[in-house]
């Protein structure tokens, strides 16, 4: 009975140490996949990757830009 038991605990261990090994799962990969969303500048229609975009709140809603620029003429043509 006993060695059932030490030899559950062995695939236990065994199973868990594969796992880690085969899928590692890391803040960088987080980080890769939001960087690679990409989003549409509503000035100028240029995709720019949603990590790097100008965040602007204009009348209460989220706006992304490819840069100041195109935020100021966004909000000048409001």
């Amino acid at each position: 009975m006993f060695r059932l038991i030490v030899f559950v605990i062995l695939l236990i261990v065994v199973i868990l140490a594969v796992r880690a090994i085969v899928s590692p799962r890391s803040e960088e990969e987080d980080y890769d996949t939001e960087s690679k969303d990409m989003i549409e500048d509503p000035n100028c229609h240029v995709f720019i990757p949603k990590a790097e975009a100008v965040r602007k709140k204009i009348q209460g809603k989220e706006h992304f830009f490819c840069g100041e620029k195109c935020a100021e003429e966004y909000q000048n043509d409001i």
